[in-house]
């Protein structure tokens, strides 16, 4: 299965290509198709921005993922939110509010919304997108590869997304996911980034 997601990335990436004129920005490309490709899981800080009607919530995080599905997200700031954390074992869904007696809320719903702030979704979105675009821009003092992406499924908040890579370090810069009007719902900077580390098993335990 591994191998026929890595050859699906590597055609979209490639057929996506032509629509880049620097000279070299295939390599980039490739370079970037198999860090994607081969991504076994990611642990990162990050910062998030969720806009709506209410206005915009800011949030910073630290977050753990595996290709297997198992991913973990904390809040650590600000201060009325910190030490919330979400986990899915691969099986169960479980949330945790320290601030409450009955803190861990077991067999949680599935959200859309929540699976698609991390990048195992995006890169299955990038692979089943129709007519996917790669182009370049500058990102504070980063240049970046920039790929985009539609969002399978019927929700108006989620509609296509953007993931801007570093082009030296090949790195994840920011992640943004957009609404059906274009506008910026959730937006993910990243602060540390480091692809495919050695997982402590507790982190994606549900305690009982």
């Amino acid at each position: 299965m591994k191998r026929i997601l890595s050859f699906l990335l590597s055609m979209g990436l490639v057929f996506a290509v032509a629509a880049c004129s620097r000279e070299g920005s295939l390599t980039e490309l490739e370079s970037i198709q198999k860090q994607l490709a081969e991504m076994e899981g990611y642990a990162c800080t990050a910062t998030l921005t969720r806009t709506s009607e209410k206005g915009e919530k800011v949030y910073e995080t630290k977050q753990y993922y595996k290709s297997t599905g198992e991913y973990r997200l904390e809040l650590t700031a600000p201060e009325n939110v910190a030490g919330n954390y979400t986990v899915f074992d691969g099986e169960r869904i479980c949330q945790h509010n320290p601030k409450l007696d009955s803190s861990i809320i077991k067999n949680v719903p599935e959200s859309q919304q929540r699976n698609e702030l991390f990048l195992g979704q995006f890169v299955q979105n990038y692979m089943q997108s129709e007519g996917v675009s790669v182009e370049t821009a500058a990102l504070d003092e980063s240049k970046c590869v920039v790929l985009e992406a539609v969002i399978p499924g019927s929700d108006p908040a989620l509609s296509t997304e953007k993931l801007w890579v570093d082009r030296e370090t090949l790195l994840p810069v920011r992640f943004v996911i957009y609404d059906t009007n274009g506008k910026e719902r959730y937006q993910m900077d990243y602060h540390e980034f480091t692809f495919n580390p050695q997982f402590d098993a507790s982190l994606f335990t549900i305690e009982e």
